[in-house]
């Protein structure tokens, strides 16, 4: 196995930027890359290990939203829960577990209930609880509590 030092990056993780300490970025006497942010296994993870970077590539969710927009007079809302799941749920539920306590969870949750009016042809300020029970949907906040249940069933060693 080699190592790509093109796409080797260092992250140096701190609580807060005002911690300073040296580190080694060299290897066989090539320098590494230093950033405050950097993509591994799909998952954003920025230096002060928050979540807002990751978060903030959810922007595509909203994209998503678009397409079910100009899909209301092509297809049924069964047709709509198939594409749901393809492509929003997808993104939602990928790490859930690790970024799902953060409070920037709301504006996922936001998009979620866009979404699920799109589906439903409400309108912009219609409640929607009826419409996740109609769908058989979970809100965003149970994904990350059955996932966390999930984990907890399947690691009961630890």
């Amino acid at each position: 196995m080699v190592l790509n030092l093109n796409k080797t990056h260092i992250v140096k993780f701190a609580s807060s930027k005002l911690l300073t300490y040296s580190l080694n970025n060299a290897h066989n006497s090539r320098a590494l890359t230093v950033t405050e942010n950097t993509k591994f296994l799909g998952i954003h993870l920025d230096c002060n290990l928050t979540w807002k970077s990751h978060i903030g590539y959810f922007k595509k969710l909203s994209l998503i939203c678009f397409m079910l927009r100009k899909l209301i007079p092509v297809v049924n809302v069964k047709m709509f829960c198939m594409v749901y799941f393809a492509h929003l749920y997808s993104q939602i539920i990928y790490g859930i577990i690790l970024w799902g306590s953060s409070s920037l969870m709301r504006n996922i949750f936001i998009i979620q209930r866009r979404a699920i009016r799109i589906m439903l042809r409400l309108g912009p300020r219609s409640s929607c609880r009826e419409g996740f029970n109609k769908l058989d949907i979970f809100t965003v906040p149970c994904y990350y509590i059955y996932a966390l249940m999930l984990f907890a069933v399947k690691n009961l060693n630890i």
